[in-house]
């Protein structure tokens, strides 16, 4: 079996992962309907659209060669996974083929939910600061211009963030381009930079202890470790192969570093939990209890399933609780600049107004 392992994301090569659980779920159907894995692979094949149906295509055609569905599924890496592959394969050895279609089903599609909730949480405040962004360049660029030389012709003396005004006005004047570009590809550098595999161990650590963005971290790597490793442990998969593969879809770089320390404890015939004990800070004292017990009473899978739809739970509350949080931290910022704004350009109207009356 091919072992490459790819991030699992929303879209990855242009197939998205409600496509992908809609064709597993179809394929279910088919298979357990009594038609053959050619002939449900060719309906598929009709009903799909894009890349996605190219792909099918080619499994298609190499099933028709001679080889298994996994392995017609593991050339195509990009779209299938290899939780998808490994399922598929442990299914076609123990005659759970379709109840393991349906499993990969379900997983996709919980994935796809997860990362929904996270991205959701994530549009409001992203909105909240692009918004504010280009209110304040339009500001810059096309209000404090007409204002200044207002300002500069006064014959009174300029409260300290009037002139603090003007000299922003006036760089921004001579050297605009330059500063625009340089917010600009600063910005854009610092996104790519913050991005880069090297920068992992630095931006990964932040978010696991960034109050507002932690329990939604912690939550979606938690219900991504507990659901994949549950599914494919019920798949029929391998404890060693469920976790290299569990560890390769973690999006945390810590957790994926556990998982290899975990995955060779492992090797050594220690037990899951207390190996997961040894990371207590990214497995709460929950999940290594509940594990213990499952492992202890024969219900290893079901146990982490039930872990998964827990965390879910908890993670969906934080990221309710998220727009929340931030919007307070939002207004107030915004509620500064806008204040300074109006401190700088009201109060020297109102001392020429003051000594008019005089």
């Amino acid at each position: 079996m091919q072992r490459n392992v790819l991030h699992t994301e929303v879209s990855i090569g242009g197939v998205s992962l409600a496509e992908r659980a809609l064709f597993a779920k179809h394929l279910a159907i088919m298979l357990k309907s009594g038609l053959t894995v050619t002939e449900a692979l060719e309906i598929a094949q009709d009903a799909s659209s894009g890349k996605l149906k190219r792909t099918i295509g080619h499994v298609r055609l190499s099933v028709e060669s001679g080889r298994t569905l996994s392995q017609a599924l593991a050339e195509h890496t990009r779209i299938f996974s290899p939780l998808f592959v490994q399922a598929t394969y442990a299914g076609e050895v123990s005659g759970t083929l379709v109840e393991n279609l349906e499993n990969i089903a379900l997983e996709l599609e919980k994935e796809k939910e997860l990362v929904a909730k996270v991205k959701g949480a994530l549009i409001y405040p992203v909105v909240v600061l692009v918004a504010s962004f280009f209110l304040a360049m339009g500001l810059t660029f096309f209000i404090l211009p007409k204002i200044v030389p207002l300002f500069e012709g006064l014959k009174v003396d300029l409260p300290v963030t009037t002139r603090a005004l003007i000299i922003f006005a006036h760089a921004v004047e001579n050297n605009g381009i330059m500063l625009f570009g340089g917010t600009f590809g600063g910005a854009l550098a610092l996104s790519i930079l913050l991005r880069q595999r090297f920068m992992q161990p630095i931006t990964h650590m932040a978010l696991l202890h960034m109050p507002i963005l932690k329990p939604i971290v912690r939550g979606a790597n938690l219900t991504r470790f507990s659901r994949t490793l549950g599914m494919l442990i019920k798949s029929g998969v391998t404890i060693d192969e469920a976790l290299e593969i569990t560890k390769n879809s973690m999006g945390n770089y810590y957790y994926r570093q556990s998982l290899s320390a975990v995955s060779h404890h492992i090797g050594k015939s220690a037990k899951l939990a207390e190996s997961l004990e040894q990371f207590a800070s990214l497995y709460p004292p929950v999940v290594t209890k509940m594990i213990r017990v499952g492992e202890s009473s024969g219900r290893f899978e079901e146990t982490l399933l039930y872990l998964a739809d827990f965390y879910e739970a908890e993670m969906d509350n934080a990221t309710k609780s998220l727009a929340t949080a931030i919007e307070p931290i939002l207004l107030l910022i915004i509620g500064v600049v806008v204040g300074g704004l109006a401190l700088s350009i009201i109060t020297p109207i109102y001392e020429i107004t003051g000594n008019i009356q005089r």
